[in-house]
């Protein structure tokens, strides 16, 4: 039986760092240096955390039949008498990750996530093994085929282009689920938001794959492709029911690039969780033009909670600028008014500090989020991500020199029209405009208490 050690390593930040997040290159949820700020900060942090669903697929296939410790602890006592350890890549944790492994110089590591495949050449060591793409599809072929034993992954250390032959696709339904019931033993699994509902929130994963526009800056297709893959309706409800049994849990996170993109699949799952009264909450990711009159009561009574929808900018040029297709203003109020009338909350994602925005365009664009009638609002600075089109495009005027502050809230390039404070500023400033007023106040109040009698008075089947 051989011992793995998953060594998830994270920098000392004051705020929420995550791995699941923009395709597995992780984000690092810096409000900015307000008093407000860093109280979201604190907030966000405590309430809102989750490790890369892929690193605990991996840790299913390799429990069946061998022994998995996951820490995040270089220090970590299990580590010394290890057999292998697997090292989860991502760039906000980057030089934390390359300092583990020039630590770990005596030990043979695994590295693992797109980022390690964007940055081969510094996660390639003489004792490491870069698993490239989706990583959980070289160690499920690797336990299929018996190889998964001591003499052949030492061998593959010292043949390293042996891993090649273990990357044929697999079926998404054939993964086991992730190995949720160990980790919630040590770490929280939350996503709270303003809520009293404090429940562990299982991510789930129903499709891979986005086939939009946005990948001149987004890093899912990256780690997934373009096309998109879903896994059975059957399957999905399988899991639910086992999670609900396993940790009396109703509430879930679907980590989809886009849930709903198959909008056939979509309604086949909300059909299904309602005839079956599974009696859950969920939260999903999508694009505002697939929600419709048909499909957002239908996801409501499905048990939608609250959906992330990316709106980005308010300028039109701004968006063609960054390839970004959205739906046009009178449509994307009419469709978030029909959710949140529906009982459907929403947060819209805006991006700040892209290439064509100025300080008035990041000005409208904290206006009309104000203007919109979601509960919450994201705000989020414009990243070139190293592999992307866009890096590419702006990789010569880069100025951050570390990679673990491309976390999606900092200026890393040199804008045209403005500076690392105006960003910092006007990233402040957003947050503050559209929490800190009476109006909104009262609605997430209102929400807060809401949450709070659902709580005192849910049981869960």
């Amino acid at each position: 039986m051989i011992k793995f050690v998953i060594l998830d390593v994270y920098p000392n930040k004051k705020h929420r760092l995550i791995k699941d997040t923009a395709g597995g290159y992780g984000t690092g949820n810096d409000f900015g240096n307000t008093l407000f700020s860093k109280l979201l900060n604190v907030y966000v942090d405590t309430n809102i955390g989750m490790p890369a669903i892929e690193i605990m697929i991996i840790s299913s296939i390799l429990k069946k039949n061998h022994k998995v410790h996951y820490t995040r602890d270089l220090n970590d006592k299990k580590i010394v008498d290890c057999d292998f350890i697997i090292l989860p890549s991502s760039i906000i944790a980057h030089e934390t990750e390359l300092e583990a492994l020039s630590k770990l110089k005596h030990k043979k590591i695994f590295v693992t996530g797109i980022f390690a495949t964007t940055k081969r050449d510094k996660y390639l060591v003489k004792n490491s093994i870069v698993v490239k793409n989706e990583s959980d599809t070289f160690f499920y072929n690797l336990e299929k085929s018996n190889n998964c034993n001591l003499n052949f992954l030492n061998k593959l250390f010292e043949k390293k282009d042996l891993i090649n032959d273990y990357y044929s696709p697999v079926e998404l339904d054939d993964f086991p689920y992730p190995d949720w019931g160990s980790y919630v033993k040590k770490f929280p699994l939350r996503n709270d938001f303003f809520s009293l509902n404090q429940k562990i929130a299982i991510p789930l994963l129903g499709t891979r794959g986005c086939p939009y526009s946005c990948f001149f800056y987004c890093t899912y297709p990256l780690q997934q492709g373009r096309k998109v893959r879903a896994r059975s309706v059957e399957n999905i409800i399988a899991e639910i029911k086992y999670w609900k049994k396993e940790l009396g849990t109703n509430k879930f996170v679907f980590r989809d690039p886009v849930f709903s993109i198959n909008r056939k699949h979509t309604i086949a799952f909300c059909k299904k969780v309602i005839e079956e009264k599974l009696g859950i909450t969920f939260m999903v990711e999508t694009h505002l033009n697939n929600l419709d009159d048909e499909m957002i009561p239908l996801l409501r009574e499905a048990g939608l909670e609250l959906v992330y929808v990316g709106v980005e900018s308010s300028s039109d040029f701004v968006l063609k600028d960054m390839q970004r297709f959205t739906v046009e203003h009178d449509k994307q109020y009419k469709v978030i008014k029909k959710c949140e009338d529906a009982g459907i909350k929403v947060k819209t994602m805006f991006i700040i500090g892209n290439p064509e925005d100025n300080k008035d365009t990041i000005i409208q664009s904290i206006e009309y989020a104000k203007y919109l009638p979601s509960l919450y609002s994201q705000f989020s600075v414009f990243t070139p991500y190293p592999g992307t089109p866009a890096y590419n495009e702006f990789k010569d005027i880069i100025t951050e020199s570390k990679l673990e502050n491309f976390n999606q809230y900092n200026l890393t390039f040199k804008h045209k029209n403005l500076s690392k404070k105006n960003i910092s500023d006007l990233k402040s400033l957003a947050y503050f405009k559209f929490y800190f007023n009476l109006k909104k106040i009262f609605q997430i109040l209102k929400y807060f208490l809401k949450s709070k009698y659902e709580k005192k008075n849910q049981w869960v089947g």
